[in-house]
């Protein structure tokens, strides 16, 4: 192919939520535009996919809580069918039976921790306003560019200015509550906040599944601020009307409108670079493709030490990359069911609030920390912590008539097994040992599974291009978030290569269905793109 002669404007790599989110915007913005998928739907992990006839449900990601309110309008979403059924609350029921129900009534907020506790209503009601306040700093930089720690100019200031004044505005005990949740444990805040031990292990039950480190960590506690977001997104949080892959469907009707191109079941190889400059990308056919830009939503591990490669790369930031954390595999187990499970203590399996509701399944504090323990060591997780849904009570559109599918996200699970084991090896036992530990939350159920799917941290990785099994592109850690994310050279969505982009969730502000990096690599682009016009 002649050299200067570009196909395309702009090349996205890789279709999922964030992939499309900035494929949106710049063909919204007018540039010829084109998403290349290696799977045959796009979607990521926000997809919706039969797991047996008439059966459907969200594969991996399936809660709707976190997606920006500027990337919906902006994206049109509502217009191409984007809708959010909102759910009733979460719930914990432990090995001993405890359960903990907490529904969007006050009234029954206060009944129901008032069973264990005289105080911890009160306890609630305050942690929930101040990291809702804490949230809202961090919130006010997720569609902002990071600064730069080096070189930064005037016009790099803005965020920074922009954060001390939401910090001026937030008082001093969400000021508090911010650092805590930035470099302090979980268990340190949930015991400091909270007297009765089961509602302490309810919000343990909440940060488990966000996460994959010890309760008594530094800042294992960081996944409180997600939970800090859903309370202020001023929108409801529950299922996607349709699955997860309404959401992504919606952004790819948006960008088709637009004028832009999705090519699926096109893996991309290579991502050309010629004398440190991205001039396209070389599919696993041999095809090569020419754009001006080139977007890459896959991993950083992925794009800059696999799709680039080291040879093109600084040796000190190929280095870096090489140890850029991962691990927050986790195993999704789901499930089409011919009833309505039954759940704990309930006996009469009708259709009730806990249906309605994210269920925690978990064994106990000490559980919880057995269970990380043999995860770190390669051991899968043992006793698992298991947040269950029933995304079928919301939308019957998913399912046969009395039908029902369910969704299972298990922690904590490795990506690297002990003694050289294989995950390949491993699906089906582990599957059948977690789908026992479950059945003693919800009787019966499997009486009721009429299909199921395994997906494990290889699979992840596999099937869905999420390098060593991680949900979030790369740890949330201090040091790998806002302008380390995922690296100080890469922060701003640049990258080291010039023309070469990053997009997905290894950028700032991470992880989660929010199209935040999406947006925000977008908006980076078209300001470079404008300047050199």
């Amino acid at each position: 192919m002649a050299k200067g002669r570009h196909d395309y404007d702009a090349i996205v790599v890789g279709g999922g939520h964030n992939g499309l989110t900035t494929a949106g915007y710049l063909a919204k913005a007018g540039l010829k535009t084109l998403v290349l998928e290696r799977r045959g739907i796009v979607g990521g992990a926000s997809v919706t996919q039969e797991i047996r006839p008439g059966f459907r449900i969200s594969t991996l990601s399936y809660v709707c809580s976190l997606l920006n309110p500027q990337v919906i309008e902006d994206l049109e979403l509502e217009r191409h069918g984007f809708e959010v059924l909102p759910m009733g609350g979460t719930m914990m029921i432990a090995a001993d039976e405890r359960e903990l129900l907490l529904t969007p009534d006050l009234e029954q907020q206060q009944r129901a921790i008032a069973q264990y506790s005289n105080s911890d209503f009160a306890a609630l009601q305050k942690f929930r306003a101040l990291i809702g306040e804490a949230a809202g700093v961090v919130r006010g930089q997720w569609l902002r560019e990071p600064p730069p720690l080096a070189g930064m100019r005037a016009a790099d200031s803005a965020g920074v200015l922009q954060m001390g004044l939401d910090l001026r505005r937030t008082g001093a005990e969400a000021r508090q509550m911010l650092v805590r949740t930035m470099v302090g444990s979980a268990r340190q805040i949930i015991e400091r906040t909270f007297t009765n031990d089961t509602v302490r292990l309810y919000h343990a039950s909440n940060v488990v599944i966000g996460n994959f480190a010890s309760l008594d960590a530094p800042a294992s506690a960081m996944s409180m601020l997600r939970i800090g977001m859903m309370l202020g997104n001023n929108r409801p949080w529950g299922v996607a009307k349709g699955g997860m892959g309404a959401i992504t469907q919606a952004m790819a009707a948006f960008l088709r409108e637009k004028g832009g191109e999705i090519r699926t079941g096109a893996p991309v190889a290579k991502i050309l670079v010629e004398n440190g400059t991205a001039l396209g990308v070389r599919l696993e056919n041999g095809e090569e493709i020419r754009a001006r830009i080139v977007a890459a939503n896959t991993d950083p591990r992925r794009t800059f030490l696999g799709l680039v490669g080291e040879e093109h790369l600084p040796a000190e930031f190929a280095a870096d990359l090489r140890g850029y954390r991962m691990g927050t595999a986790s195993f999704k187990i789901n499930l089409a069911l011919k009833g309505l499970p039954r759940y704990g203590q309930d006996k009469s399996g009708v259709m009730s609030d806990r249906h309605r509701a994210l269920v925690n399944l978990v064994d106990s504090w000490a559980g919880i920390d057995e269970s990380y323990r043999n995860a770190a060591a390669g051991i899968p997780g043992n006793p698992v912590t298991v947040q269950m849904l029933i995304p079928s009570v919301f939308d019957d559109s998913l399912a046969p008539a009395g039908q029902h599918v369910a969704s299972l996200a298990c922690k904590y699970f490795p990506y690297d097994l002990a003694g050289g084991k294989s995950w390949n090896d491993l699906r089906e036992e582990v599957g059948e040992r977690i789908l026992a530990w479950v059945e003693r939350f919800v009787p019966g159920l499997k009486d009721l599974i009429v299909g199921r799917q395994f997906i494990t941290p290889l699979d992840l990785e596999q099937e869905y291009g999420l390098s060593r099994g991680c949900i979030h592109h790369g740890r949330l850690d201090p040091d790998q978030v806002w302008n380390m994310r995922p690296h100080p050279d890469a922060a701003q969505y640049r990258t080291p290569i010039k023309n070469l982009y990053l997009c997905g969730s290894g950028a700032h502000p991470g992880g989660g269905v929010t199209g935040a990096p999406g947006h925000n690599a977008a908006r980076r682009m078209l300001k470079d793109v404008r300047k050199r016009a």
